[in-house]
């Protein structure tokens, strides 16, 4: 266990951080020491601020009111000993994985040869075995994940931040990196703090726990004077049941499914007029699912049927031909063209009838984006570029476009990341509109509260597989958060 009279490495004052872009307050007043040689675990359901905390402690975000004092006198940095390992770090695809590592050494760069060689001996230490030369695009998350982390103990580092560090390995590679960074602390009289959503991790493997709730610090405790069940009541307190407004009437039963998976790691049905929501903690497979069922990547298991058509490996043109519509948890990236007008973004679907005898005239163009933003209440010009509105503006115009062509399936990944509450009104309003005009509509969200509040059916996915399916008046928010931590009776 820690020392009985520890030295503190640092003390978070009063932090607080809202973000301008959608007003989001995500972390209130939080003040927390960290001490020499002990490990932290860090909770909290997500969006409750843990990552936006770890970047104020590691200099990463700036905080607007509130300090960072470190015991060395330094502004926070990793001059200053403090890593943060990310679940998913940022890369450059054609680096190896060497190239990835060796970026920031400390130093002058000492050689290719003489590189490898320190990398080697830093992953050896850990248990890690890794191939060097392999590419980054091609090495996944946890490689890379390991390959940072062996990266940063190069560093004279005294307090090291792992952000979901197990969330993609085994129970024994779990075991064996919690335990090595225990004994790290314990050696360098360190401290480590891992952000988690696994309990029994917390239990076992930290000194003390920290719960943060919607930006706050809510809680700090010991392993002896908790469990499982204290816990989860923290990250998931009795809520009032959410009133849903203009709730649906369940679709008739004799209706055939217009979207159904067979034998997946996530069988469901689904039948127009119906919204089935799907949550999970993030790393329980939410994003692998998001990729399967729209096509980009290959189903590993079982049967996908949409419009009573088998599309188990059908193209993602021929899914929008069967009438299938996405709106990507990656709004940015992957749902639209951000240093593109905003009517470029509007069109994809309507080019055959804005070009008749194949030339897209300008004029058609602007007046199909102002039509559509008169009737979902678009913001900006179609010249305007997406990328100078809002996150919400900007999800919002993803909705419409996917929605426009009536759509039979309509699948929403994150919809509400980032949105403030009149944004996520809005949006919620959008789907139910959508629901009664006959779309079969799916929600995959990590925040189980706005299932309660929008869709007919709940269900949840935990180490990757779909646990059961409820109708949404059969789940509270603690039952809900329950089946997600697991601690089920």
């Amino acid at each position: 266990m820690a020392p009985n009279s520890p030295a503190v490495l640092a003390s978070l004052v009063r932090l607080s951080k809202t973000f301008a872009d959608n007003g989001v307050r995500a972390v209130d007043e939080v003040s927390l020491e960290l001490q020499a040689g002990e490990v932290l675990a860090l909770l909290g359901e997500n969006g409750a601020g843990k990552t936006t905390l770890m970047a104020l402690l590691a200099g990463l975000e700036v905080p607007d009111s509130g300090e960072v004092v470190l015991a060395s006198g330094q502004p926070p940095s990793l001059k200053a000993g403090i890593a943060l390992v990310q679940q998913h770090p940022p890369f450059a695809p054609e680096l190896t994985l060497w190239e990835h590592a060796v970026l920031g050494l400390p130093g002058r760069f000492p050689g290719k040869k003489a590189a490898r060689s320190l990398l080697e001996a830093s992953a050896a230490r850990w248990g890690f075995a890794l191939n060097w030369d392999e590419l980054c695009r091609d090495a996944g998350p946890l490689a890379l994940q390991k390959a940072t982390l062996t990266a940063f103990f190069l560093h004279p580092l005294t307090i090291l931040i792992l952000d979901e560090p197990t969330a993609a390995l085994g129970p024994a590679e779990a075991r064996s990196l919690l335990a090595s960074v225990r004994a790290w602390v314990r050696e360098n009289h360190a401290c480590a703090v891992f952000v988690t959503h696994k309990l029994h991790e917390s239990l076992e493997w930290a000194d003390r726990v920290a719960v943060m709730r919607a930006g706050r610090l809510v809680a700090t405790t010991t392993p002896a004077d908790s469990s499982l069940e204290a816990l989860s009541s923290l990250l998931f307190p009795r809520r009032q049941q959410p009133q849903v407004q203009e709730s649906l009437p369940a679709p008739a039963a004799s209706l055939p499914p217009v979207f159904m998976a067979q034998g997946t790691r996530a069988d469901f049905e689904l039948r127009g007029g119906e919204i089935l929501g799907l949550t999970s903690l993030r790393g329980e497979g939410a994003e692998e699912l998001e990729e399967e069922l729209t096509g980009l990547a290959d189903l590993p298991e079982g049967r996908l049927f949409l419009a009573g058509t088998d599309v188990t490996t059908a193209s993602i043109a021929a899914l929008r031909r069967l009438g299938l519509s996405y709106v990507p948890s990656d709004r940015m990236g992957r749902g639209s063209s951000p240093y593109s007008a905003l009517a470029s973004n509007v069109i994809p679907y309507q080019v055959t009838r804005l070009a008749p005898g194949g030339i897209l005239r300008s004029h058609s163009v602007r007046g199909y984006f102002r039509e559509l933003a008169k009737r979902f209440s678009l913001q900006g010009e179609p010249g305007q570029r997406l990328v100078t509105l809002s996150g919400g503006n900007i999800q919002k115009l993803i909705v419409a476009r996917e929605m426009d062509h009536g759509p039979k399936v309509l699948i929403l990944a994150e919809p509400s990341w980032g949105l403030d509450l009149e944004a996520r009104r809005e949006l919620y309003r959008l789907i139910r509109q959508a629901a009664r005009a006959g779309s079969a509509i799916l929600i995959l969200s990590s925040e189980p509260q706005e299932l309660l509040e929008v869709c007919t059916r709940v269900g949840v996915l935990r180490e990757g597989r779909l646990q059961g399916i409820r109708l949404v008046e059969h789940w509270t928010s603690e039952l809900l958060g329950r089946e997600l931590l697991g601690v089920v009776n």
